[in-house]
C-alpha cells in the first residue's frame, strides 16, 4: 500500500495505491484532503484504510503526501559519518529543530534558490509520520505510534544556519523541503527500525549513499525522546537526519546553483526529483 496526494477534480485528495490500482483512500466510507485527518479517523491503523472510487492522475503532479502537519520535527547530526564530516562530536541526546508547514513542497516541484543565501545545500532524509496522538511512549512501544515512512530533502541555507547556534533560520525557508512521493506503512518497511538504502544524487552523480540503520538515534529512541517532551499528533512528520556527503563538508564548500537537479531515493519508498531555480517569483 502507498498513500499519495494529488489533485482530483481540482481538489487535493489522499489516494491509496495497491499494486498499481489507484483509488480515493477512505475510512468508513469517507475520503480526505490530507493525511492527518485520515490518520485521526483510522486511529493510525492502516488496515482500516480502504480503496474507494477509482481515480487516475498524473504522477508528475503529485502533491506532498502530508500537506499541513501540525508539527515538523527535524533531527540534526544523526548519522555518525555526517557528524564526522561536520567536525562535530557525537551528540549525547537527539538534536531537535523545527520547520513550519510553509517550508514543505511537492515531490517534483522546482525549489527556489533565495538570493539572500550564498550556500544552499542538500540533505537526503528518511521521514516518519505519527499515526496517532501520543505522549510518553517508550522505545519498546514505538511500533504502535509510527504509521509510516516517506522521503525528504532538508534543503539548508547554510550561511543562515550558522548565524546562531539555533538551526531554524537556515532550515525553514518557504517551499524548500520536498516530501514524498508516498507514505508507506511502517509494517511494509521493517516496522519501527527499518534498514533501507538511502541515496542522494546531484545532476546524476551520487553524493550520499548510506542505510537508515546507521542512525545514531534509532526511530524508537527518537519517539521516546520526543514524546517525553510533547504530545505528537496524527500526521506529525519527523525528519530523521542526513548521511554524509553534504555540500558544506566539501573543500571548498559547494552549494546548489540555478538549474541543478537533486534526487533523493529511499528503498521501498521512491524518489524525489527537484530542480533548483533562481528565485524569481517561483
Amino acid at each position: 500500500m502507498r498513500l499519495l496526494r494529488a489533485e482530483v477534480s481540482g481538489q487535493p485528495r489522499v489516494i491509496v495505491d495497491v499494486d498499481g490500482s489507484t483509488a480515493l483512500a477512505t475510512v468508513d466510507g469517507a475520503d480526505f484532503d490530507d493525511l492527518p485527518p485520515l490518520l485521526e479517523a483510522c486511529g493510525g491503523d492502516a488496515n482500516r484504510i480502504h480503496p474507494g472510487r477509482g481515480v487516475e492522475f498524473d504522477d508528475a503532479g503529485l502533491l506532498r503526501p502530508v500537506g499541513a502537519p501540525a508539527k515538523i520535527v527535524c533531527i540534526g547530526l544523526n548519522y555518525r559519518k555526517h557528524a564526522e564530516e561536520s567536525g562535530a562530536p557525537l551528540p549525547k541526546f537527539p538534536m531537535l529543530f523545527s520547520k513550519w508547514s510553509s517550508a514543505l513542497t511537492d515531490p517534483d516541484s522546482d525549489i527556489p534558490l533565495p538570493p539572500e543565501s550564498s550556500l544552499v545545500d542538500w540533505e537526503s532524509e528518511l521521514a516518519f509520520v505519527f499515526g496517532r496522538r501520543c505522549r510518553r511512549v517508550g522505545a519498546d512501544r514505538a511500533h504502535a505510534v509510527v504509521f509510516g515512512y516517506t522521503a525528504a530533502n532538508d534543503v539548508s541555507m547554510r550561511d543562515f544556519q550558522s548565524h546562531t547556534t539555533q538551526f531554524l533560520s537556515g532550515k525553514t525557508w518557504d517551499r524548500s523541503t520536498p516530501l514524498g512521493p508516498a507514505v508507506i506503512p511502517a509494517a511494509e518497511l521493517g516496522g519501527a527500525s527499518p534498514d533501507l538504502a538511502i541515496t542522494g544524487s546531484l545532476n546524476g552523480r551520487m553524493l550520499q549513499d548510506s542505510r537508515t540503520s546507521d542512525l545514531i538515534f534509532s526511530i524508537p529512541r527518537l519517539v521516546e525522546y520526543m514524546t517525553t517532551i510533547m504530545t505528537m499528533e496524527p500526521g506529525d512528520v519527523v525528519l530523521t537526519g542526513t548521511p554524509s556527503g553534504v555540500g558544506v563538508a566539501e573543500s571548498p564548500p559547494r552549494g546548489l546553483s540555478d538549474g541543478d537537479v537533486y534526487e533523493v531515493e529511499i528503498e521501498g519508498i521512491g524518489r524525489l526529483r527537484n530542480q533548483f531555480r533562481a528565485d524569481e517569483g517561483l
